[in-house]
């Protein structure tokens, strides 16, 4: 089985491929690809990446190409990790929207939709070639945000093999509560329901035991999990539900502008910096011959990219900072996961017949029945031999609803903006935006988002 991974030159490249090496015998694959099409950012944290990845797993294949068609070519899983653009788009993603006074965080609102546009058409393109040359039952879970639209996007394209849409923001906070708990996650069942980067979680159960109650009044929840965001106050007001991190964007809307705004400096602005020096003493390094060196560089910038997390926009740093470590110690740490091991999660229960629960973005049919069946949601699944079953929710409160429901009207237009390059409609997406609410804003913001990334942008009329 080959595995393939579009956007193989990623910082996070290293952590990916440990992913991969030590969960690769669950799903029989026996050659991976890390395709890139900046060579400089391959030959650099893509051979990290190979380094630790034959480090674990110096038996399976590992290859690093630029070469679209020799990484495709009768693959049997592809995972989509990209960000078209670079640094730079999404700087401009940012500083346009503040400029107006709107958020401009990466996958949300404004910037959410600048994004999209640079994303869609590369993934849509690579889905051609998918279709052409990969495998007959090819899977392709795709991880390049906006996670939720992007999926969207593809599945209205015509795409016909199976897709899923993975982010690792709920499998992360699911397992900070089972910590916070002191139970396996094997043991702890929770329902997540929404849309990518908007979405709550209830019904938190230990081996079936409803533990609601134990956990809302737990101080330590606002404390060691990513509620240290939010008030409670705010969850009591929101029927006593948990909330994905990125609502912080919502609810706290002008805390988040006035501290970006204060900080002089977005979190673009940030990783380019950091990204930059990385990059320069990096690449003094003969990477495959010094290759203890090249990652402690690479793990100290890394460092200063995580456990900077959100700082700017809430003033607060991560839930846990990560500490420093060397190749042989980050070899030797558990794998936690992380969103390749959702997608090997999902190979693994349909092809073995094992019972899991894993929240992935897929099409809604009837799943939250106030949505549209096509639409692509973020939500909890059960798997086994028979595929993937999405669990049903109802009674989701109004409050919760209403939201949902206009941000999904957003990127329902957004999609279909972008798929077909109409900027009257991609107005009209934005427009409806709680975080945007304007037809004048939105006239503006889209046309400086064209302008800014016109390259990305033939299409459009």
């Amino acid at each position: 089985m080959k595995l393939t991974v579009l956007g193989g030159g990623g910082v996070r490249s290293p952590f990916l491929a440990k992913s991969i090496a030590y969960n690769a015998h669950r799903i029989g694959v026996s050659e991976v690809v890390f395709l890139d099409n900046d060579s400089e950012k391959l030959a650099v944290y893509g051979a990290i990446a190979q380094g630790v990845f034959e480090r674990i797993r110096g038996d399976i294949r590992f290859r690093l190409t630029d070469d679209a068609q020799e990484a495709l070519r009768d693959a049997n899983y592809i995972i989509t990790t990209l960000r078209i653009g670079g640094e730079a788009g999404r700087i401009d993603d940012e500083r346009i929207a503040l400029n107006h006074q709107v958020l401009g965080q990466e996958t949300t609102g404004a910037g959410g939709f600048a994004m999209a546009m640079r994303s869609i058409p590369a993934i849509v393109d690579y889905c051609r070639l998918i279709e052409k040359i990969s495998a007959p039952d090819a899977v392709l879970f795709n991880f390049t945000n906006p996670s939720g639209m992007v999926t969207e996007a593809i599945i209205k394209s015509g795409f016909t093999r199976r897709v899923y849409g993975i982010c690792d923001a709920p499998s992360e906070f699911i397992r900070e509560l089972a910590e916070l708990l002191e139970c396996t996650e094997n043991a702890l069942s929770v329902d997540c329901y929404g849309l990518n980067h908007l979405s709550w979680f209830r019904n938190v159960q230990v081996n079936g035991k409803d533990v609601m109650p134990q956990l809302l009044s737990d101080p330590r929840l606002y404390r060691d999990t990513c509620m240290k965001y939010f008030s409670p106050a705010l969850v009591a007001l929101s029927d006593n539900q948990l909330l994905n991190e990125y609502l912080y964007y919502y609810y706290y809307r002008e805390q988040a502008i006035t501290a970006i705004l204060a900080a002089g400096e977005t979190r673009g602005e940030q990783i380019a910096t950091i990204n930059q020096r990385m990059m320069a003493d990096l690449s003094a390094i003969d990477i495959p011959n010094q290759l203890e060196h090249a990652f402690t560089v690479y793990f100290a910038h890394y460092l200063a990219r995580e456990n900077s997390y959100m700082q700017r926009e809430s003033s607060q740093g991560k839930v846990k900072e990560r500490e420093m470590l060397t190749l042989q110690q980050f070899i030797e740490q558990p794998d936690t996961g992380g969103y390749a091991g959702v997608a090997i999660d999902i190979l693994e229960a349909v092809n073995s017949g094992q019972n899991k629960r894993v929240v992935v973005s897929m099409q809604n049919n009837d799943t939250l029945d106030f949505l549209h069946p096509e639409d692509v949601i973020e939500i909890s699944c059960e798997l086994n031999s028979e595929g993937i079953r999405p669990i049903k929710m109802r009674d989701i409160p109004d409050t919760q609803k209403n939201l949902i429901a206009r941000v999904k009207e957003y990127e329902r237009l957004a999609v279909t903006a972008i798929l077909n390059g109409d900027r009257m409609l991609a107005i009209k997406a934005l427009m409806v935006h709680p975080l945007v609410n304007s037809f004048s804003l939105a006239t503006t913001l889209v046309d400086e988002y064209l302008q800014a990334h016109s390259q990305y942008t033939g299409h459009w009329r």
